[in-house]
């Protein structure tokens, strides 16, 4: 083998290495991107949610009121809490349940002597 074929054979290996560390690095990028991209959404829907500087953020007005709720969570679990105030759009349960973010459970609840059963998360 000449010196030439040697040099030759040496820089087609090398090339070989560098479309392999290319290829790599494409891949890393499209994850990268993608990874990216769940960031910013989960980003946007956090900003979305985060209350405006001298207001609550809510739509609808809350209302104080304290009565007993009875819940179970996704994983069975059950336990008991108390509303502190309502709205059309929700309610804040104080409760020693533990739950996790966005997680479903079933609540029980009686207001004005109705009984209400609902998903709540």
């Amino acid at each position: 083998m000449t010196i030439l074929e040697a040099e030759n054979q040496h820089l087609r290996q090398r090339l070989r290495e560098l479309e392999t560390e290319l290829r790599q690095h494409k891949e890393s990028q499209v994850r990268l991107t993608e990874e990216n991209a769940q960031l910013k959404s989960r980003v946007q829907y956090l900003e979305m949610l985060q209350f405006k500087p001298g207001t609550d953020g809510r739509i609808h007005e809350r209302v104080e009121a304290i009565f007993r709720v009875d819940g179970v969570n996704s994983r069975g679990e059950a336990g008991m809490g108390v509303a502190r105030n309502v709205s059309l759009g929700g309610a804040f349960i104080q409760t020693d349940l533990h739950l996790l973010p966005g997680e479903l459970m079933t609540i029980t609840f009686e207001l004005l002597g109705q009984p209400f059963k609902l998903q709540a998360e």
